[in-house]
């Protein structure tokens, strides 16, 4: 599982690379919208577009990256007021449901990948088909992710056993 986990830390954090440049991207398309809007009066038809596609782009990736590093939203009421002894099941359904949420991602968003491909967007002229390839891989990374962190589960117990071992921040320090 050692081999298993580097892999998609690496993956991860070639994701983390795009999300960045996707963050700053978006940042110098909305500022030239804006100088170009509200100085010269004439903004540009593309920017609007981009400016989306990167919010997409990002959004996607840190919601990857937040199920990773366990800062998702999550509902724990149940799970905080159960037993012990069902803690850790819980923990693992909800890591179960998170698995079959990526494949999901991968079913259902992959097939708008070929099918709209000849579709184009009007401002920028880019395929329609392209904004669902990375919600698609995000999705393959989401169940990457899910399937070692039950392994840890079974192999460390809950998120809150791991966190107190150590093991829980040994991980993450090591993404």
């Amino acid at each position: 599982m050692g081999t298993y986990k580097k892999i998609v830390n690496f993956i991860c954090m070639v994701f983390e690379v795009i999300a960045a440049v996707s963050l700053g991207a978006m940042l110098v398309v909305v500022t030239i919208q804006i100088v170009l809007r509200y100085f010269f009066n004439n903004a540009p038809g593309w920017s609007e577009e981009m400016a989306r596609q990167f919010m997409i782009l990002f959004c996607f990736i840190a919601m990857a990256l937040g199920v990773r590093d366990k800062i998702h939203i999550a509902l724990t009421i149940i799970a905080d007021r159960a037993l012990k002894k069902i803690k850790l099941p819980l923990e693992i359904i909800g890591k179960l449901l998170i698995f079959i949420m990526g494949i999901m991602m991968c079913i259902n968003m992959g097939p708008y990948f070929t099918k709209l491909k000849f579709n184009r967007l009007p401002g920028t002229g880019i395929p329609v088909g392209w904004q669902y390839l990375f919600p698609t891989a995000v999705g393959v990374l989401l169940s990457m992710i899910a399937v070692y962190q039950i392994y840890d589960h079974f192999k460390y117990g809950t998120d809150e056993q791991q966190k107190k071992r150590g093991d829980f921040s040994k991980e993450q320090a090591t993404l």
